[in-house]
């Protein structure tokens, strides 16, 4: 009898530990993902929950980004250095020569799951973009499309052709309330 409870007692310890965790995923700096905060379970984003901006290079003018760097659920963005655009592709090392309400340009690198077989997540593509036609989203302008403008030269026309197809140069908008 005496090593039962203390079996019991392990085993109900290790199924508790097993239960739900919020966790924060701690990102390099600057990188426009959010970071931990001072409180446990809170992110830093452009949005501090009470409708003004939060801290970060997220603030400023222009329309914004859904970025799911790090995050599945996605997070307001403006001018990220890592841009998960979509779930098939992403934009990374990005620097934005423009961000306004209207467009942003930048240039970067480029990959997906439209080119693994390439290996482009070794060797990302480098690439201009453009990102337009922003939409309002529950009282936000988010870019809805981007163009890419300049394609890397080892970029074929056969791995074009699979980035169109892949998500049609639209990117992932936020959910409406």
């Amino acid at each position: 009898m005496k090593r039962t409870i203390p079996a019991g007692a392990v085993l109900l310890l290790a199924v508790s530990a097993c239960g739900p965790q919020e966790t924060t995923p701690q990102l390099p700096e600057g990188t426009g993902a959010p970071q931990a905060t001072e409180s446990p379970g809170e992110q830093a984003s452009p949005d501090n929950g009470e409708g003004g901006p939060g801290p970060g290079p997220q603030e400023g003018g222009g329309a914004h980004v859904l970025n799911m760097y790090g995050d599945e659920n996605g997070f307001d963005d403006q001018n990220p250095v890592d841009y998960v655009a979509t779930e098939f592709t992403t934009f990374s090392d990005m620097e934005w020569s423009e961000w306004t309400e209207e467009d942003a340009r930048g240039e970067g690198e480029l990959s997906g799951t439209w080119c693994m077989d390439q290996e482009c997540q070794n060797e990302p593509y480098e690439v201009a973009v453009e990102l337009g036609d922003p939409v309002d989203v529950n009282g936000t302008a988010y870019f809805s499309t981007y163009t890419v403008t300049e394609y890397d030269d080892d970029m074929s026309p056969e791995v074009r052709q699979a980035l169109e197809d892949a998500d049609d140069g639209r990117l992932s908008l936020p959910n409406t309330e």
